[in-house]
């Protein structure tokens, strides 16, 4: 039967194929004509340019629900790098997409004074640093305050048109990162960086410990420097500072004691010290009222150290930056496999930022044997800085 239906159909397409062209009705007029073809969409390309933004004088209250609070400590916001997106042939300051001439952080403050639940605010959202380096903040004690908000201007500024002081505060604040165009930048203005390299013969290096977590605001230096045909360093200059100004002066006297192999004198080198800044501890460990227990759970004896977990890897940079401790309330399961999943916050302070590290840590740990297959587990994970390692 299959047969004689592939047969018909083979019949039916040989006919169709073999029925020549009907000739067009004498009264049907000349044929349309073809539709005309849409002009190809302009292709725009874009290049990246990087900027700097630098932020206004932090306010002296918050803006707290028809209420001000009073700052009793807080700090300027630091300058930071922009990327933006610009079409191929455009001026360096030309305003990029998404650019805002202020950003704002929106929070709420305890009995102390600490501020809590630190977020971006909607309309204006700020950096990762911005909510890092608030969360340092401490307002006047007293009855605890709800949506607090607090605003600060920025401007951008091209890395090209960037004064040296300015870029030697980016790299000093952020030692930790590459900063590849900030360095770049810096280099370009000097020879220093250029091939072939001067190579160190004695290096010597400040003592800072004395500094380290000792201020609120931590002391950071960028000190400019050159370097003779003989190797001698002359012309040591502190470009830019912050905080006590004797570990500026430190780091030049380091810089002058160093020495150099012979090679082609060079001008415009640079180095940058600081220091990590007084901890601020995390906020009271207001935890929500756990869900009542049942049969599903089974993780009493669950303690965090069994689960392995790191935080020094884990630890939100902009938060280890600026010394400021967190902690979050975590609900998981652990399976017959050991895997950690699923991994729900319960609750984070003094930002979310704490909760999503903790919930990545646990997903990815890898728990002691003793501990495989339990449900409904509920612990504390606290980010310490005395977890985290120091340059």
């Amino acid at each position: 039967m299959r047969s004689l239906l592939t047969l018909a159909l083979m019949l039916a397409a040989s006919a169709a194929s073999a029925a020549p062209d009907l000739p067009r009705p004498p009264n049907a007029g000349p044929p349309p004509p073809p539709l005309p073809m849409r002009p190809p969409l302009p292709t725009v390309r874009s290049e990246a340019v990087t900027r700097i933004v630098q932020y206004g004088p932090p306010p002296g209250v918050a803006h707290c629900g028809g209420r001000n609070v009073g700052v009793a400590r807080n700090a300027p916001f630091a300058p930071e790098v922009s990327v933006a997106y610009l079409p191929v042939g455009s001026a360096p300051d030309t305003p990029g997409r998404g650019d805002r001439n202020l950003s704002a952080v929106t929070f709420g403050i305890d009995a102390k004074g600490a501020p809590i639940d630190v977020r971006r605010a909607d309309d204006a959202p700020a950096s990762e640093d911005m909510l890092a380096a608030l969360a340092r903040w401490r307002f006047m004690a007293g009855a605890p305050a709800s949506d607090c908000r607090v605003e600060v201007s920025q401007t951008y500024t091209p890395l090209t048109k960037a004064p040296t002081a300015l870029l030697l505060e980016v790299v000093a604040l952020r030692k930790r990162e590459a900063l590849t165009p900030v360095r770049s930048a810096i280099s370009a203005r000097g020879d220093c960086g250029r091939s072939p390299r001067r190579i160190p013969a004695i290096t010597s290096y400040p003592d800072l410990r004395s500094f380290t977590g000792r201020d609120f605001s931590a002391p950071w230096a960028g000190v400019l420097y050159d370097i003779d045909a003989e190797g001698e360093v002359q012309n040591v200059r502190i470009a830019t500072q912050g905080g006590d100004p004797v570990l500026a002066d430190l780091a030049a006297a380091s810089i002058a004691d160093s020495r150099f192999h012979s090679g082609k004198a060079v001008k415009g080198c640079y180095a940058v010290f600081s220091v990590r800044p007084e901890t601020v501890e995390a906020t009271a460990k207001a935890y929500p009222k756990p869900p009542s227990p049942s049969k599903e759970r089974d993780c009493s004896d669950v303690k965090a150290a069994a689960l392995n977990l790191s935080i020094q890897r884990s630890y939100p940079s902009a938060f280890a930056r600026q010394a400021v401790e967190g902690w979050a309330l975590i609900e998981f399961d652990i399976r017959a496999d050991g895997r950690i999943t699923p991994v729900n916050i319960v609750a984070a302070q003094p930002s979310a930022a704490f909760g999503t590290a903790a919930r990545n840590m646990l997903a990815s740990a890898r728990p002691d044997t003793s501990v495989w297959d339990r449900k409904g587990c509920l612990i504390p994970v606290t980010f310490a800085m005395n977890a985290v390692t120091e340059d």
